[in-house]
């Protein structure tokens, strides 16, 4: 009989920020006939079940049941993967003492404010329970180089990159045409850089902007400017097949997932090069990667007189997409957690 490799992923599944997501997404895709796999899942958020996987059921915020939940999923696993900074001063004590394999990964940058948060009142920061884990792995060569130049902190020369969703996404039958509607998406307008999108919004009065997602409210009222609010998935696919842009100006990213969501719908991202986004976006092939406000309005300008082909970019934006899907990306996952266990 086939021993399973038990797996814990440390994260509610049933939450909407990227880990949980990305962790639903694991445990979605990783083979159930080589992993027996728990997750947790809060109470009060809508309940969801993944076939052959366990969801162990927390109460917040309640945090000595958040303790409880980790330390009992910990102890009973082969391998723990915590990609949430949350109680990871415990959870890596826990990982140490009792010699569990275990592993995260590194999302974003560490910039100042973030290295800050990070500490501790014992003085202690991040870097510190990083080392307890057995594995550190960093989603981009960028956040790899960034943070070992900045805090020194090492991550595995391999490099661990996140999968998406495409086919929630796809529409291999877009059609561009000619540029009259552009979209951000962004929970968090003031990291997301509403504030460009605004400037875009106002300098292009003949283009629609639309805005979805929530955050602080906008005291601009532009006529060209259209808000969605919050969506579903598939509400966002839909309003997606009537987009030729996305303006994401962010300058602050770790793997900014939904270049690649509407990238697998066909529409071509705009975002600043701050975050390493020409690793993966071939400028002026499948999207567009800029340094200044200004080169965005070149961009959009070029697009407006005809100077490139939106229809090929938008075909080559596909492939990129689909180049992420976790159906190609979950081997790599695999592979390295079942090394883990066997090192």
């Amino acid at each position: 009989m086939l021993v399973r490799l038990k797996l814990f992923l440390g994260a509610y599944v049933n939450c909407t920020n990227a880990q949980n997501l990305n962790c639903l997404a694991l445990a979605k895709h990783l083979d159930k006939s080589q992993f027996d796999i728990t997750a947790l899942s809060l109470y009060s958020q809508p309940q969801i079940k993944i076939e052959g996987v366990r969801l162990y059921r927390c109460i917040w915020p309640n945090r000595i049941l958040a303790y409880w939940a980790y330390f009992w999923n910990i102890i009973h696993a082969d391998v723990v993967y915590l990609p949430k900074a949350e109680l990871l001063a415990f959870n890596s004590f826990i990982c140490q003492l009792f010699g569990k394999k275990s592993f995260s990964t590194i999302e974003g940058i560490l910039d100042d404010s973030n290295f800050r948060k990070a500490k501790n009142k014992s003085g202690f920061n991040v870097l510190n329970y990083y080392s307890r884990l057995s594995q550190v792995f960093s989603i981009s060569e960028y956040i790899k180089h960034y943070n070992l130049e900045k805090h020194g902190l090492i991550s595995n020369p391999k490099i661990l990159e996140l999968g998406t969703e495409c086919q929630l996404f796809l529409n291999k039958t877009h059609k561009t045409g000619t540029i009259t509607n552009v979209i951000l998406i962004a929970n968090n307008y003031s990291k997301k850089g509403v504030d460009d999108f605004l400037v875009l919004a106002n300098a292009y009065p003949k283009l629609k902007f639309h805005l979805v997602g929530e955050g602080k409210k906008i005291e601009y009222h532009l006529p060209n400017l259209i808000r969605h609010g919050k969506l579903s998935q598939f509400e966002l696919s839909e309003l997606l097949k009537d987009m030729q842009l996305h303006i994401f100006p962010s300058r602050s990213e770790g793997f900014p997932k939904v270049i690649l969501e509407t990238a697998s719908s066909g529409v071509p991202s705009l975002v600043y090069s701050d975050y390493g986004a020409s690793q993966w976006i071939d400028n002026y092939q499948n999207g567009f990667v800029v340094q200044t406000l200004d080169e965005m309005k070149a961009v959009v300008e070029d697009l407006l007189n005809n100077k490139v082909s939106l229809n090929q970019i938008s075909k080559n934006a596909i492939q990129l997409g689909l180049s992420y899907d976790w159906k190609f990306k979950i081997k790599l996952w695999q592979d390295v957690i079942l090394a883990l266990y066997c090192k």
